[in-house]
């Protein structure tokens, strides 16, 4: 069954001025997953021409792939366990 109005799955801060949205939605019959900036305007958002839509059906390869980034990142030490990202290091004199 098709996607019939659009769906946001849910959305993290950005910034002061941005936040990333995640949504479901239906493109000229194709079912989409959405990963878009959208930015404030007044007092509304509107979306950004920076993001992604992908068909439905490629969600589980990028989940893995994301998953994949999130352990590089741990082995790499730019974030921790709890998902908190540590202080950026001191700059070498």
């Amino acid at each position: 069954m098709p996607i019939e109005e659009d769906v946001i799955v849910g959305s993290i801060v950005k910034n002061k001025r941005e936040e990333i949205r995640v949504t479901l939605s239906n493109f000229k019959g194709h079912d989409l997953v959405g990963c878009r900036i959208w930015f404030k305007a007044k007092d509304e958002y509107k979306p950004s021409s920076k993001g992604i839509a992908l068909n439905v059906r490629i969600l589980p390869q990028l989940i893995g792939l994301l998953e994949d980034a999130e352990k590089k990142a741990v082995e790499l030490g730019v974030l921790d366990l709890d998902g908190e990202v540590p202080p950026p290091p001191e700059p070498e004199e």
